[in-house]
């Protein structure tokens, strides 16, 4: 019998996330069924959620960030 390993990829939007983007990208990280890509949208974020995904890139191959310019009007479609 053949057993299939399911695989995915991850795609996260975040906005201003400084806070709490670092814990998420280390809960991913620590699953035991890794994505074979994660894709964090970076939907014109103003503090340091970028830098910090770019930090855990230089670990991880597998995350890439995706750079939306910021935009003006915000509403729920946006996310």
């Amino acid at each position: 019998m053949i057993v299939k390993i399911p695989s995915y990829i991850l795609i996260t939007p975040a906005r201003n996330e400084a806070r709490s983007i670092g814990q998420t990208i280390q809960s991913v990280v620590a699953q035991s069924m890794l994505p074979l890509k994660w894709v964090i949208v970076s939907d014109g974020s103003t503090d340091q959620t970028d830098d910090i995904v770019k930090q855990h890139m230089l670990d991880h191959s597998w995350i890439e960030l995706l750079r939306m310019p910021e935009r003006r009007e915000r509403d729920f479609a946006g996310k």
